[in-house]
Protein backbone atom coordinates (compact mmCIF):
# COMPACT_ATOMS: atom_id res chain seq x y z
CA UNK A 1 0.00 0.00 0.00
CA UNK A 2 1.02 3.62 -0.52
CA UNK A 3 2.23 5.82 2.35
CA UNK A 4 1.81 9.58 2.56
CA UNK A 5 5.56 9.99 2.00
CA UNK A 6 5.30 8.05 -1.26
CA UNK A 7 2.23 10.01 -2.29
CA UNK A 8 3.98 13.36 -1.72
CA UNK A 9 7.43 12.20 -2.93
CA UNK A 10 9.17 12.85 0.41
CA UNK A 11 10.89 10.88 3.19
CA UNK A 12 11.82 11.31 6.87
CA UNK A 13 15.02 13.22 5.98
CA UNK A 14 13.14 16.00 4.15
CA UNK A 15 12.99 19.41 5.82
CA UNK A 16 9.79 21.42 6.14
CA UNK A 17 10.95 23.66 3.28
CA UNK A 18 11.48 20.63 1.01
CA UNK A 19 8.04 19.22 1.97
CA UNK A 20 6.38 22.54 1.10
CA UNK A 21 8.27 22.65 -2.22
CA UNK A 22 7.05 19.14 -3.16
CA UNK A 23 3.49 20.15 -2.19
CA UNK A 24 3.59 23.27 -4.37
CA UNK A 25 4.97 21.35 -7.37
CA UNK A 26 2.21 18.71 -7.19
CA UNK A 27 -0.57 21.20 -6.44
CA UNK A 28 0.21 23.05 -9.68
CA UNK A 29 -0.27 19.81 -11.62
CA UNK A 30 -3.31 18.49 -9.72
CA UNK A 31 -5.31 21.70 -9.30
CA UNK A 32 -8.73 21.56 -11.02
CA UNK A 33 -7.88 24.72 -12.98
CA UNK A 34 -4.79 22.96 -14.39
CA UNK A 35 -6.48 19.77 -15.55
CA UNK A 36 -6.62 17.97 -12.19
CA UNK A 37 -9.63 17.29 -9.98
CA UNK A 38 -11.06 18.27 -6.62
CA UNK A 39 -10.62 14.74 -5.29
CA UNK A 40 -6.94 14.64 -6.13
CA UNK A 41 -6.38 18.02 -4.46
CA UNK A 42 -8.10 16.73 -1.32
CA UNK A 43 -5.83 13.70 -1.26
CA UNK A 44 -2.78 15.92 -1.77
CA UNK A 45 -3.82 18.24 1.07
CA UNK A 46 -4.36 15.28 3.37
CA UNK A 47 -0.92 13.87 2.50
CA UNK A 48 0.70 17.24 3.15
CA UNK A 49 -0.99 17.56 6.57
CA UNK A 50 0.07 14.05 7.60
CA UNK A 51 3.71 14.50 6.48
CA UNK A 52 3.96 17.86 8.30
CA UNK A 53 2.69 16.13 11.46
CA UNK A 54 5.40 13.47 11.11
CA UNK A 55 2.94 10.74 10.05
CA UNK A 56 4.33 10.34 6.54
CA UNK A 57 5.02 6.59 6.96
CA UNK A 58 1.37 5.79 7.69
CA UNK A 59 -0.65 4.06 4.98
CA UNK A 60 -3.06 6.30 3.12
CA UNK A 61 -5.82 3.73 3.53
CA UNK A 62 -5.50 3.70 7.35
CA UNK A 63 -6.29 7.42 7.61
CA UNK A 64 -8.78 7.74 4.78
CA UNK A 65 -10.88 4.75 5.69
CA UNK A 66 -11.08 5.85 9.33
CA UNK A 67 -12.51 9.18 8.33
CA UNK A 68 -14.81 7.83 5.64
CA UNK A 69 -16.47 4.56 4.86
CA UNK A 70 -13.72 1.92 4.96
CA UNK A 71 -15.47 -0.13 2.29
CA UNK A 72 -15.79 2.80 -0.08
CA UNK A 73 -14.39 1.68 -3.43
CA UNK A 74 -14.38 5.28 -4.67
CA UNK A 75 -11.62 6.30 -2.26
CA UNK A 76 -9.56 3.25 -3.17
CA UNK A 77 -9.87 4.14 -6.83
CA UNK A 78 -8.84 7.74 -6.09
CA UNK A 79 -5.75 6.54 -4.26
CA UNK A 80 -4.80 4.32 -7.19
CA UNK A 81 -5.35 7.17 -9.65
CA UNK A 82 -3.27 9.51 -7.52
CA UNK A 83 -0.38 7.03 -7.36
CA UNK A 84 -0.54 6.56 -11.12
CA UNK A 85 -0.51 10.34 -11.58
CA UNK A 86 2.55 10.58 -9.33
CA UNK A 87 4.35 7.90 -11.38
CA UNK A 88 3.52 9.78 -14.59
CA UNK A 89 4.99 12.96 -13.13
CA UNK A 90 8.19 11.15 -12.18
CA UNK A 91 8.43 9.66 -15.68
CA UNK A 92 7.99 13.13 -17.22
CA UNK A 93 10.73 14.53 -15.00
CA UNK A 94 13.15 11.73 -16.04
CA UNK A 95 12.31 12.22 -19.71
CA UNK A 96 12.88 15.97 -19.44
CA UNK A 97 16.26 15.37 -17.76
CA UNK A 98 17.34 12.97 -20.53
CA UNK A 99 16.19 15.40 -23.25
CA UNK A 100 18.29 18.17 -21.69
CA UNK A 101 21.38 15.93 -21.54
CA UNK A 102 20.93 14.80 -25.17
CA UNK A 103 20.46 18.41 -26.29
CA UNK A 104 23.72 19.52 -24.70
CA UNK A 105 25.59 16.50 -26.08
CA UNK A 106 24.35 17.35 -29.56
CA UNK A 107 25.32 21.00 -29.03
CA UNK A 108 28.84 20.06 -27.96
CA UNK A 109 29.29 17.80 -31.00
CA UNK A 110 27.99 20.53 -33.31
CA UNK A 111 30.42 23.04 -31.77
CA UNK A 112 33.42 20.75 -32.34
CA UNK A 113 32.37 20.16 -35.96
CA UNK A 114 32.09 23.92 -36.45
CA UNK A 115 35.60 24.46 -35.11
CA UNK A 116 37.03 21.82 -37.43
CA UNK A 117 35.22 23.43 -40.37
CA UNK A 118 36.69 26.81 -39.40
CA UNK A 119 40.20 25.33 -39.36
CA UNK A 120 39.76 23.78 -42.82
CA UNK A 121 38.34 27.03 -44.20
CA UNK A 122 41.22 28.96 -42.67
CA UNK A 123 43.81 26.70 -44.35
CA UNK A 124 42.09 27.00 -47.72
CA UNK A 125 41.96 30.80 -47.51
CA UNK A 126 45.63 30.95 -46.53
CA UNK A 127 46.62 28.84 -49.56
CA UNK A 128 44.70 31.19 -51.83
CA UNK A 129 46.40 34.17 -50.19
CA UNK A 130 49.88 32.68 -50.77
CA UNK A 131 49.12 32.04 -54.45
CA UNK A 132 47.89 35.61 -54.90
CA UNK A 133 50.97 37.05 -53.23
CA UNK A 134 53.25 35.00 -55.51
CA UNK A 135 51.32 36.14 -58.54
CA UNK A 136 51.49 39.79 -57.48
CA UNK A 137 55.27 39.58 -56.92
CA UNK A 138 55.88 37.91 -60.32
CA UNK A 139 53.72 40.40 -62.16
CA UNK A 140 55.43 43.27 -60.32
CA UNK A 141 58.90 42.06 -61.39
CA UNK A 142 57.82 41.87 -65.04
CA UNK A 143 56.22 45.36 -64.88
CA UNK A 144 53.18 43.98 -66.68
CA UNK A 145 50.48 44.96 -64.23
CA UNK A 146 48.63 48.21 -64.60
CA UNK A 147 47.65 50.38 -61.65
CA UNK A 148 44.08 49.19 -62.00
CA UNK A 149 45.12 45.53 -61.80
CA UNK A 150 47.26 46.25 -58.71
CA UNK A 151 44.28 47.81 -56.97
CA UNK A 152 42.21 44.74 -57.86
CA UNK A 153 44.71 42.35 -56.32
CA UNK A 154 45.03 44.50 -53.20
CA UNK A 155 41.28 44.45 -52.84
CA UNK A 156 41.25 40.64 -53.16
CA UNK A 157 43.95 40.26 -50.49
CA UNK A 158 42.10 42.60 -48.11
CA UNK A 159 38.86 40.73 -48.79
CA UNK A 160 40.46 37.35 -48.01
CA UNK A 161 42.00 38.66 -44.76
CA UNK A 162 38.65 40.11 -43.69
CA UNK A 163 36.96 36.79 -44.55
CA UNK A 164 39.44 34.95 -42.30
CA UNK A 165 38.83 37.36 -39.40
CA UNK A 166 35.03 37.22 -39.78
CA UNK A 167 35.03 33.41 -40.04
CA UNK A 168 37.11 32.95 -36.90
CA UNK A 169 35.17 35.62 -34.97
CA UNK A 170 31.91 33.90 -35.91
CA UNK A 171 33.25 30.60 -34.63
CA UNK A 172 34.28 32.20 -31.32
CA UNK A 173 30.86 33.83 -30.92
CA UNK A 174 29.07 30.55 -31.68
CA UNK A 175 31.14 28.62 -29.17
CA UNK A 176 30.77 31.24 -26.42
CA UNK A 177 26.99 31.24 -26.91
CA UNK A 178 26.85 27.45 -26.55
CA UNK A 179 29.25 27.51 -23.60
CA UNK A 180 27.27 30.15 -21.65
CA UNK A 181 23.98 28.26 -22.14
CA UNK A 182 25.46 25.05 -20.86
CA UNK A 183 27.02 26.66 -17.75
CA UNK A 184 23.52 27.25 -16.32
CA UNK A 185 23.00 23.47 -16.09
CA UNK A 186 26.49 21.94 -15.86
CA UNK A 187 29.29 23.00 -13.50
CA UNK A 188 32.18 21.49 -15.47
CA UNK A 189 33.88 23.44 -18.25
CA UNK A 190 34.59 22.28 -21.78
CA UNK A 191 38.18 22.62 -22.97
CA UNK A 192 37.20 23.70 -26.47
CA UNK A 193 38.10 27.31 -25.61
CA UNK A 194 41.74 26.37 -25.92
CA UNK A 195 41.09 25.10 -29.43
CA UNK A 196 39.32 28.33 -30.46
CA UNK A 197 42.16 30.44 -29.06
CA UNK A 198 44.73 28.36 -30.90
CA UNK A 199 42.81 28.68 -34.16
CA UNK A 200 42.93 32.45 -33.73
CA UNK A 201 46.58 32.36 -32.76
CA UNK A 202 47.50 30.62 -36.02
CA UNK A 203 46.41 33.53 -38.21
CA UNK A 204 49.66 35.59 -38.16
CA UNK A 205 51.80 32.47 -38.63
CA UNK A 206 49.83 31.11 -41.57
CA UNK A 207 49.65 34.52 -43.30
CA UNK A 208 53.45 34.71 -43.11
CA UNK A 209 53.78 31.25 -44.67
CA UNK A 210 56.06 32.43 -47.49
CA UNK A 211 58.51 34.15 -45.14
CA UNK A 212 58.69 31.10 -42.84
CA UNK A 213 59.68 28.66 -45.61
CA UNK A 214 62.97 26.87 -44.97
CA UNK A 215 63.60 28.83 -41.73
CA UNK A 216 62.87 26.02 -39.25
CA UNK A 217 65.54 25.06 -36.75
CA UNK A 218 67.26 21.95 -38.07
CA UNK A 219 66.94 18.95 -35.80
CA UNK A 220 69.59 16.25 -35.51
CA UNK A 221 68.76 12.99 -37.27
CA UNK A 222 68.43 10.05 -34.82
CA UNK A 223 68.77 6.35 -35.64
CA UNK A 224 66.93 5.15 -32.53
CA UNK A 225 63.14 4.89 -32.77
CA UNK A 226 60.60 4.91 -29.94
CA UNK A 227 62.86 6.60 -27.34
CA UNK A 228 62.85 10.25 -26.23
CA UNK A 229 66.37 11.76 -26.30
CA UNK A 230 68.03 15.12 -25.60
CA UNK A 231 69.57 17.01 -28.55
CA UNK A 232 70.62 20.49 -29.75
CA UNK A 233 69.41 22.14 -32.94
CA UNK A 234 72.16 21.93 -35.57
CA UNK A 235 74.68 24.76 -35.39
CA UNK A 236 73.20 26.15 -32.13
CA UNK A 237 73.21 25.51 -28.39
CA UNK A 238 69.42 25.52 -28.24
CA UNK A 239 68.29 22.29 -26.55
CA UNK A 240 65.25 20.16 -27.30
CA UNK A 241 64.01 16.61 -26.76
CA UNK A 242 62.59 14.39 -29.50
CA UNK A 243 61.29 10.93 -30.34
CA UNK A 244 61.44 9.24 -33.77
CA UNK A 245 58.73 7.06 -35.34
CA UNK A 246 59.32 4.01 -37.55
CA UNK A 247 58.54 6.11 -40.66
CA UNK A 248 61.26 8.66 -39.79
CA UNK A 249 58.98 11.42 -38.51
CA UNK A 250 59.68 13.22 -35.19
CA UNK A 251 57.88 14.84 -32.27
CA UNK A 252 59.99 17.70 -30.85
CA UNK A 253 59.59 19.65 -27.59
CA UNK A 254 61.60 22.88 -27.04
CA UNK A 255 62.38 25.12 -24.05
CA UNK A 256 59.10 27.02 -24.52
CA UNK A 257 57.18 23.78 -23.97
CA UNK A 258 55.97 23.82 -27.60
CA UNK A 259 55.41 20.47 -29.30
CA UNK A 260 56.17 20.24 -33.04
CA UNK A 261 55.59 17.46 -35.57
CA UNK A 262 58.39 16.98 -38.14
CA UNK A 263 56.67 14.99 -40.88
CA UNK A 264 58.94 12.93 -43.16
CA UNK A 265 57.69 13.85 -46.65
CA UNK A 266 59.03 10.54 -48.04
CA UNK A 267 56.31 8.78 -45.99
CA UNK A 268 53.90 11.69 -45.73
CA UNK A 269 50.13 11.11 -45.93
CA UNK A 270 47.82 13.32 -47.96
CA UNK A 271 45.57 13.95 -44.95
CA UNK A 272 46.78 16.31 -42.20
CA UNK A 273 45.03 16.36 -38.82
CA UNK A 274 43.10 19.55 -37.99
CA UNK A 275 45.23 20.32 -34.92
CA UNK A 276 48.49 20.37 -36.93
CA UNK A 277 49.40 23.93 -38.00
CA UNK A 278 52.02 24.25 -40.75
CA UNK A 279 55.09 26.22 -39.63
CA UNK A 280 58.02 25.72 -42.04
CA UNK A 281 60.16 23.23 -43.97
CA UNK A 282 63.37 21.57 -42.76
CA UNK A 283 65.15 19.62 -45.52
CA UNK A 284 62.78 16.72 -46.29
CA UNK A 285 60.56 17.50 -43.27
CA UNK A 286 57.35 19.49 -43.18
CA UNK A 287 57.17 21.12 -39.75
CA UNK A 288 53.81 21.51 -37.97
CA UNK A 289 53.09 23.02 -34.56
CA UNK A 290 50.69 21.12 -32.25
CA UNK A 291 48.91 23.91 -30.34
CA UNK A 292 46.01 21.74 -29.14
CA UNK A 293 44.56 18.25 -29.33
CA UNK A 294 46.44 14.95 -29.37
CA UNK A 295 50.14 15.27 -28.45
CA UNK A 296 49.98 18.96 -27.45
CA UNK A 297 50.40 18.69 -23.67
CA UNK A 298 52.95 17.38 -21.21
CA UNK A 299 50.19 15.50 -19.31
CA UNK A 300 49.15 13.51 -22.39
CA UNK A 301 52.70 12.22 -22.93
CA UNK A 302 53.11 11.34 -19.25
CA UNK A 303 49.84 9.41 -19.04
CA UNK A 304 49.99 7.53 -22.38
CA UNK A 305 52.32 4.71 -23.42
CA UNK A 306 52.15 5.97 -26.98
CA UNK A 307 50.26 8.53 -29.07
CA UNK A 308 49.12 8.33 -32.70
CA UNK A 309 49.74 11.59 -34.56
CA UNK A 310 48.81 11.78 -38.24
CA UNK A 311 49.01 7.96 -38.60
CA UNK A 312 52.47 7.82 -36.91
CA UNK A 313 52.92 6.02 -33.57
CA UNK A 314 55.20 7.80 -31.07
CA UNK A 315 56.23 6.12 -27.80
CA UNK A 316 56.52 7.95 -24.48
CA UNK A 317 59.48 5.79 -23.42
CA UNK A 318 62.08 8.00 -21.73
CA UNK A 319 59.83 11.07 -21.96
CA UNK A 320 59.64 11.83 -18.22
CA UNK A 321 63.40 11.80 -17.63
CA UNK A 322 64.11 13.69 -20.87
CA UNK A 323 61.51 16.36 -20.04
CA UNK A 324 63.04 16.87 -16.59
CA UNK A 325 66.52 17.19 -18.13
CA UNK A 326 65.22 19.70 -20.70
CA UNK A 327 63.59 21.81 -17.97
CA UNK A 328 66.87 21.84 -16.03
CA UNK A 329 69.04 22.89 -18.97
CA UNK A 330 66.48 25.49 -20.13
CA UNK A 331 66.63 27.08 -16.69
CA UNK A 332 70.46 27.08 -16.92
CA UNK A 333 70.85 24.87 -13.87
CA UNK A 334 72.63 21.95 -15.50
CA UNK A 335 73.91 21.10 -19.03
CA UNK A 336 72.73 18.14 -21.11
Amino acid sequence: MTTFHELLGTDDSCSIAEIKKKYRQLSVRLHPDKGGSQALMQMLNMAYQQVIKGCGNKLCSDIIFKQEDKNSQNFKNKIIELVKEKEKLQALLEQHKQNVEHAFSAGEKSTQQTLILLQVTNNQLNKQLVLLRHQIEEDGNNNSLSKKANKKYRFIIIFIILAIIITVAGGVWYYQTQHQQRQSFVSTSVPITTQVKNVIATQPTTVEYVDAMNNADKIMIMNTTGLWQQRYYEGTRQPYIAVRSINGSYIVKDCQGTFSYYSNRLHNTTHISANLIFSANDRYFSVYRIPYGNGSSNQQWLESKSLSINSNIFSNKGYKSSALALAAVCSNTVPF
